[in-house]
């Protein structure tokens, strides 16, 4: 399902939840408010979820870890707050993660690293601090990395200039 480029305001259902046939929903660039529901992690078949662009606040729920379905998660371009979650490890299939543009802080989890087929990482815009997890590293198929325009601090990781990102 794509609602993207409307002018949709709101909150988020979280029946959303409750399609579990769901492999798509779009509803990026429109002006959706409240938080993100944690029952969106019941839509088991969720390959795509793009509501990057909107209003959304609060913290990733930890239920999106369910999803391991995902292939694409974009969440940018919100107003999202705290830490993102450990169970970001469960979305082995992950491919494209995009929070860019967020109040995300705490420390980059060294979690990603497990996410051995995510091809896209952007984690730019944020109030991640600390250093780059050595485990970022270890994530063989990224082609594209960006995690400008933080407070990252610490010692530069050699393993980084392996990629083309």
């Amino acid at each position: 399902m794509d609602l993207s480029y409307n002018n949709l305001y709101g909150e988020l259902s979280p029946e959303w939840g409750q399609c579990h046939s769901l492999t798509s929903l779009k509803i990026s660039n429109n002006n959706l408010s409240g938080v993100l529901p944690a029952q969106l992690g019941e839509a088991i078949q969720l390959h795509q979820l793009d509501l990057s662009s909107n209003h959304l606040l609060g913290k990733i729920p930890r239920e999106l870890g369910k999803l391991t379905s995902m292939f694409h998660l974009a969440l940018s371009d919100n107003h999202l707050s705290g830490n993102i979650p450990w169970e970001v490890r469960n979305l082995v299939n992950l491919e494209h993660l995009s929070l860019a543009s967020n109040n995300l802080s705490g420390s980059i989890p060294k979690q990603l690293g497990k996410l051995s087929k995510v091809f896209f990482l952007n984690l730019s815009k944020n109030e991640f601090g600390d250093s780059i997890p050595d485990e970022i590293g270890n994530i063989h198929s990224l082609q594209s990395l960006d995690l400008s325009q933080n407070m990252l601090n610490g010692k530069y990781h050699h393993s980084l200039q392996n990629y083309n990102a």
